[in-house]
């Protein structure tokens, strides 16, 4: 069976750490930086020991109708005979960002929602993070299917202005994290699940990039760990790999919880 929460924890952090990273801000023109990712549409296939291509993912940045507010969608579904014994799972994330003054994008929303069939009938269950930065606070609310839906706020630590994992990957990618530098380690931080965390990335040495040996010696690879329990692991850590050219190419899931390592790859199948 698919795992429950392999596709998108995967995707998320490939499709997240595509740009380099660096330890201090830099001056960019966001609107123009961002506008030339609108309508991007980047795909991924993930493997499982010697099962291949058992799921498949999508990231798309759209425009709204609202000057200055966008929208990231990575949606997430398994395929063939994987999809069948998962209820045609599908898990979606999605973010509402806005464009702020200094260039970089903050979240509005963010709703993380899995949908999927069993013994007939669809289930529902979506989690969805509500950034209000004038009370300093986010809404909580967990829905699923018909029952009454779990409220809760939070405030927002002083000084902090946490982003969720999409709104992270756009800023990334339009540098207001600034330039990468191998042996660097960024803080992001991030909300979830009623805590506030901190997404924690190590750019690798080329000696600490060479024994891994999953990962082309070109290009630059990175370590990541999260809170454990988002993607349902034992240790939280990830491995991301891009080309020279920016693209992230590979990636792995350590210690998924009942799995073991699962790696994920860009499908050029269908580029």
């Amino acid at each position: 069976m698919m795992p429950r929460c392999a596709l998108l924890g995967l995707l998320s952090l490939m499709l997240v750490f595509t740009n380099p990273l660096g330890l201090e801000a830099q001056k960019i023109e966001a609107p123009a930086s961002i506008n030339r990712l609108v309508g991007e549409d980047l795909r991924y296939a993930l493997d499982f020991l010697v099962f291949h291509r058992i799921a498949q993912g999508e990231l798309r940045l759209l425009a709204t109708d609202r000057p200055g507010i966008l929208r990231a969608e990575l949606v997430g579904r398994p395929l063939g005979v994987v999809s069948w014994m998962s209820g045609e799972r599908i898990q979606t994330y999605s973010s509402l960002m806005e464009l702020t003054a200094d260039g970089s994008l903050r979240t509005i929303e963010h709703i993380a929602k899995i949908t999927k069939r069993r013994r007939g009938k669809w289930q529902n269950r979506e989690r969805r993070y509500r950034y209000d930065y004038g009370q300093g606070k986010i809404f909580d609310e967990n829905v699923r299917d018909d029952e009454p839906p779990l409220l809760s706020d939070h405030d927002i630590p002083e000084g902090q202005r946490p982003v969720d994992i999409l709104t992270a990957f756009y800023n990334l990618r339009i540098g207001v994290y600034g330039a990468l530098v191998r042996g660097a380690r960024v803080l992001i931080p991030t909300y979830s699940r009623g805590e506030f965390t901190k997404i924690d990335v190590q750019v690798l040495t080329h000696e600490q990039q060479a024994r891994q040996k999953y990962f082309p010696a070109q290009g630059t690879l990175l370590q990541v760990r999260i809170d454990p329990e988002i993607f349902h692991t034992g240790s939280g850590n990830l491995y991301v790999w891009f080309d020279d050219a920016g693209v992230p190419g590979r990636g792995i899931v350590e210690d998924l919880i009942g799995m073991g390592d699962i790696r994920g790859y860009l499908d050029k199948e269908v580029l």
